[in-house]
């Protein structure tokens, strides 16, 4: 089966697409290769009213294909465990919780042991508005994107304002969490990673990833990388930026309210040169509402925010390095 609107020497045209069901709502994965563990870890939580309850950290298996729910272990008893972004640093997953919705949202972190997910701490701030994705910096702080001023707001969406932010949460000597706002003025930031010193913050509204550099304790402007339509979260492959975009938004909005179909486009960014290469598209048929993007041994792994499955794009070569088009 063909990979639709691949392109050549990129996305083989002789691959073929296979969905993986994990749960309701996978909209963030990370991949785990600890302890030569090789697995994808699935943030699943439901989202739709015909949908049964469910959240849960799922795990694929990249090698023998095996899907399990990962236990959690001492948790507080009020404990509400609703996840949406994710990211692993060594063996902890820090995980963004929508503990209840639309005002309370919090950040737990969990040792990951084998099967079992062991409770360490929860993270409570009011400047957690509408936190949709993170990651932490090289002095254990955690950079969090509020994807919006308000949380839930359709008018920043319509009207394109830009209201979002960037918090830092950062760990005092005593154990407790301080957050600060460090960058404002951004349009629906749903991605956020790091490179080394280099932060990279998605912004849905301009189509861009800005990028920045930790200097001193703050975020300096490092310049931006343009032609990534509706980005989505935000992964790491090779040193360059592995992006889905929601490439047609009012789509995005259909699939999002009634479950019609929306194009998802995936993106390969080189921060160095700032060029992005288109990696794959698809009409909406095989995939709608595509969150997030990794690649493991040459196989293109995608998530979505609303439908119970992850698609795994199975090729003969997937682009890696030497831009030859740019998609802007």
């Amino acid at each position: 089966m063909p990979v639709s609107g691949s392109i050549t020497g990129q996305v083989s045209e002789e691959g073929r697409a296979e969905k993986i069901i994990v749960g309701s709502g996978p909209e963030d994965m990370v991949p785990d290769t600890l302890n030569d563990t090789k697995r994808l870890l699935i943030s699943c939580a439901s989202r739709r009213d015909a949908q049964a309850d469910f959240g849960e950290i799922v795990s694929y298996d990249l090698v023998s294909g095996k899907i399990d729910t990962l236990v959690r272990t001492n948790e507080p008893d009020t404990l509400l465990f609703r996840p949406h972004g994710i990211c692993l640093e060594k063996d902890i997953l820090y995980i963004i919780s929508h503990e209840r919705e639309p005002d309370c949202h919090i950040v737990l972190l969990y040792k990951v042991d084998g099967d079992k997910l062991i409770f360490q701490e929860l993270i409570r701030s009011t400047l957690l508005n509408s936190p949709n994705a993170l990651v932490t910096g090289p002095s254990g702080e955690i950079y969090v994107v509020n994807d919006s001023g308000k949380r839930g707001s359709l008018a920043e969406k319509m009207f394109r304002l830009r209201r979002a932010n960037v918090i830092r949460l950062s760990k005092g000597s005593k154990g407790d969490w301080k957050a600060e706002i460090v960058i404002t003025g951004l349009g629906y930031p749903a991605g956020i990673n790091r490179i080394g010193n280099a932060i990279f913050v998605g912004d849905a509204v301009l189509h861009k990833i800005h990028m920045y550099t930790i200097s001193g304790g703050e975020l300096v402007s490092a310049g931006e990388i343009d032609g990534l339509k509706g980005n989505d979260n935000i992964r790491i492959y090779k040193d360059m930026l592995l992006v889905p975009g929601h490439v047609k938004p009012l789509k995005f909005v259909g699939h999002a309210r009634k479950g019609k179909i929306s194009p998802v486009e995936v993106f390969l960014s080189n921060p160095e040169t700032g060029t992005t290469e288109s990696l794959f598209f698809d009409d909406g048929t095989r995939i709608s509402g595509g969150s997030t993007a990794v690649i493991y041994n040459d196989n293109l792994y995608i998530s979505q925010v609303f439908e119970p499955y992850i698609l795994r794009i199975c090729v003969d070569r997937i682009y890696k390095a030497g831009a030859k088009r740019s998609v802007h």
